[in-house]
């Protein structure tokens, strides 16, 4: 299979997309590149393309952009994508260069599955956020809002930060009060959004990624609702290695393997 083959396979597979946000494709490599072995990964960091090109993985399946943008559609953006302005400027950095010296000499292939798999049914960001917390069977709104047993924000926070395998993790409110709804988001979707879903479905907390502080963590209190901020990493995390068991079961005779990005927090 041809690295063009997979893209067009995973477009058809993933859920219809708007097209004016459309960022998945292939954003590096050749896509006439015969197919050797899938890594699958959060973020196609450094040190991923290197342990891919290692074990000899060539076509590399990530959450998130190689060359620090979003939105872009590479290398084909047109006038119907958001153009990357700063493309060149980050492409000429000495990390830039490095990602693309690997990818050239390893004849690798990067590719963005982001918007397909967001809100891909049963297997997921959200889905698999939700198993890997224990709350699978406590949704109570297509919303992604959740009961879990009642607890204390700190205690929920800290089964967050266990179930994600943190050492520490950071959050917003009185770490006494009950805490009976909890929405569920990952990554960095807009926060301003989050409180306001939260808040229409009477939550206590809001569960993400990464907020704008000034913004959103000032609005949340605003509103009296605490929020628990887990890291962008740590909660697309379990979604890409949901990925990757699915694309195991719809490619048996691929080699596909999970190289994960390594959750960058670290707690004092």
């Amino acid at each position: 299979m041809r690295a063009s083959e997979l893209d067009s396979w995973l477009a058809r597979e993933a859920p219809p997309h708007t097209p004016e946000d459309e960022v998945d494709g292939i954003m590096a490599g050749d896509p006439d590149a015969e197919i050797k072995g899938i890594a699958v990964t959060w973020l196609p960091n450094i040190d991923v393309l290197e342990r891919a090109a290692d074990s000899g993985l060539n076509f590399v399946l990530a959450h998130e952009p190689v060359f620090y943008h979003h939105p872009y559609f590479y290398p084909y953006g047109d006038e119907r994508h958001t153009p990357a302005l700063d493309l060149p400027e980050k492409l000429a950095t000495p990390q830039g260069q490095r990602k693309q010296r690997l990818i050239e000499q390893h004849d690798l292939v990067v590719h963005r599955f982001h918007d397909g798999w967001d809100q891909f049914p049963k297997y997921g960001m959200g889905y698999a956020l939700a198993e890997a917390l224990g709350w699978g069977d406590v949704q109570v709104s297509p919303d992604y809002i959740f009961a879990p047993p009642v607890a204390t924000l700190e205690d929920i926070a800290a089964h967050i930060a266990k179930r994600l395998g943190k050492s520490g993790i950071r959050y917003c409110g009185d770490p006494k009060m009950p805490v009976r709804k909890i929405s569920l988001d990952w990554g960095s979707p807009g926060a301003i959004d989050i409180v306001t879903r939260a808040t229409k479905h009477g939550c206590d907390a809001a569960l993400t990624g990464e907020v704008i502080e000034w913004r959103d963590l000032e609005f949340a209190r605003d509103c009296g609702l605490a929020m628990i901020t887990a890291g962008h990493c740590a909660t697309e995390t379990p979604g890409m290695q949901a990925c990757c068991e699915w694309l195991k079961s719809r490619l048996p005779e691929m080699r596909i393997e999970y190289i994960d990005t390594v959750d960058p927090d670290r707690f004092i």
